[in-house]
This record gives C-alpha cells, structure tokens and sequence, in this order.
C-alpha cells in the first residue's frame, strides 16, 4: 500500500501536465486557424452524433477489459468481475502518460489479490502488443489511399510481427538468460530475472488460441472508434469512403503511439489534420474533426479513468476507517 501512495502523486502529476499541454496544443491550433470557422463546423455536431460517438467509444473500452479479463483469468480466478472492470478503467485515467506506461497502475489493485506484478505487467505488454498490431492492420486502409504512408506503415507492421517468434524463441530466452548471469551486478541481475518471467508469461499470452482472440477483440475495439471517427466526418460534412476514415484514424493513432509523446499529443493530432486536408476537408472542419474525436475517445476515456480512480481511492478510505474503528 505504501508504493501504491508513492506511484500515484508522480502519475497525476503527469497527468495534470498532459491535461494542460492538451489545452495549450488545441488553444493554438484553433487560434492559428480561424477561430469562427472551427466552432460554426463543430457546432454541426449535435447531441445525437455527440452520444452515438460516445456509445462507440465505450464499446471500444469494454471489449478491451473483455480482453483483459481473459488474460488476467490465465493468472488468476480470484479477482471480482466488477472490481477488476474498475482497476481496468482507472488504469485509462494515465493514457496520456508515455507509451501509456501509467496504466500499468492496474498492477498495483491487482497485486491485492494476490496477481503477481510479473503476470499483470505481462498483460499490459501483451495488450500494448497487440493493440500495436491492431494499429498497424487498420492503417493499412490509409496506407492504400496514400502512397506516401504505405511502405512506413508495412515496416512496422513486418517489425512486430517478426518480433511473435522471437517473444517464443526458447534460443533467445536461454540466451537472455545466459546473458543475465554474466551481469556482476546482483540489482540488475535480479531485475533481468523478473524481466524475463515477465517475458516468459507474455509468451504464454501470445500463443495461437489467445493472440488470435486477443487480436480479433481488438481489431473490433479498435474499428468501432474508427467507424465513430467516420460518424463525425460525415456529420461535418467531410466526405471519406469508410475504409480510408478508419485508416486516417488508425494511423493517427499508430503515430501518436510511436513518438512515445504523452498520449501522442501533437503528433496524432498533426497527422489526423494533415490526411483530412489531404482528402479534400478545409483546415477549419479538419481541426473541429480532429478535437471531437480527441474528446470523444482519448479525454472520454481519460475521465471515466478519473472517475474509476476516485472510487477506488474513496473504497480505501472507507476500508482504512474501518480498520481503525
């Protein structure tokens, strides 16, 4: 409980700065534009497309915990549906931290019953893994309407699906091993050992029966965002054939995920506006697209995660009176 009290204060304060980069970043975008023409085309956006988008959103958040939940059940059947859902959820509260890294919070709840941080961290990297690839696969959509993107996104995908025999190398594993032993340091050493049990137990994740599922779930999270991003195109008037508004918003999203910038901001949004002026939207209705669908799926998720960590911090505070009393 002590490094629970330790890891939060760092993460919020990451938190609260991506919070005000974000403002900063839309603030200038807006400004630099034109400031009339970006609200009379987010004000096409009515209540109706606003909760259809939302709904996406959450279909995209749940399958995920679905996902989750199967490999956390490989670990471990003493974890509560409902309370593993909350940890899930109060991980989103840090995706704006680098590579999302702050979700692996979750690890810290789970470690209560009794989830070892090897198993729950290896989750979090099959889940990072595979959404990468996820990423990758919907991004092809864009790669085919631009030239430009195609032979960048085909190279990363040959990058990570030629990194799934190395994750099950027995070879790489002994020579990891090997290689961890020569290491005069007892510290590092024993890091490398808890490293390579959490690369032992990514690999039990990512065998045929649950990289298959794994992927399949994603790929449907993950379209169900890019089908809302097509919603507001089209409501804003923009018009995308569906496939290439998914991939516009997948390779956004890859992008923003490979900069390693907190929550990809800047870059994803850069990208998104970019492909928009690039199929034929004016800057003005790219800029309004691209802040409705931050809001909707990145800073949607980030304050239900908000929501979900009070909860939790609030059931600590209860159960702590209690011991007390």
């Amino acid at each position: 409980m002590a490094h629970e009290k330790m890891a939060h204060p760092r993460l919020v304060r990451s938190l609260i700065f991506s919070v005000l980069a974000a403002t900063v970043i839309y603030g200038l975008s807006v400004i630099s534009s034109d400031l009339g023409a970006v609200s009379a085309s987010s004000a096409k956006f009515g209540w109706s497309a606003w909760l259809l988008v939302l709904a996406l959103s959450l279909v995209n958040y749940l399958l995920r915990f679905v996902r989750w939940q199967l490999y956390i059940k490989q670990f471990s059947d003493d974890v509560p549906l409902l309370a593993n859902l909350t940890y899930y959820l109060a991980g989103f509260a840090f995706t704006t931290t680098p590579g999302k890294a702050g979700e692996a919070v979750r690890s810290l709840y789970l470690k209560r019953h009794g989830v070892a941080y090897t198993h729950s961290l290896a989750a979090f990297f099959t889940e990072r893994f595979i959404d990468l690839i996820t990423m990758v696969l919907l991004s092809l959509f864009a790669a085919i309407a631009f030239p430009d993107f195609r032979w960048p996104v085909l190279w990363v995908a040959a990058l990570f699906v030629g990194l799934l025999p190395l994750i099950h190398s027995m070879k790489m594993h002994r020579f990891l091993e090997q290689l961890r032993l020569r290491i005069p340091s007892e510290k590092i050493k024993s890091m490398g050992e808890r490293l390579l049990v959490l690369l032992r137990s990514a690999a039990d994740l990512l065998k045929a029966g649950p990289l298959y599922s794994g992927l399949a779930l994603g790929l449907i999270a993950w379209g169900s965002e890019g089908v809302a991003f097509y919603i507001i195109l089209d409501t804003l008037g923009v018009s995308s054939p569906f496939g290439v508004a998914i991939g516009i918003y997948s390779i956004s999203v890859l992008i923003g995920a490979l900069s390693f910038i907190p929550g990809g901001l800047g870059s994803t949004e850069a990208v998104m506006v970019l492909l928009l002026t690039l199929i034929g939207a004016d800057m003005p209705t790219a800029i309004a697209a691209t802040l409705i669908c931050r809001i909707t799926t990145l800073w949607f998720a980030v304050i239900i995660g908000a929501i979900s960590m009070a909860i939790l911090e609030l059931q600590d505070k209860q159960r702590q009176k209690q011991i007390k009393l």
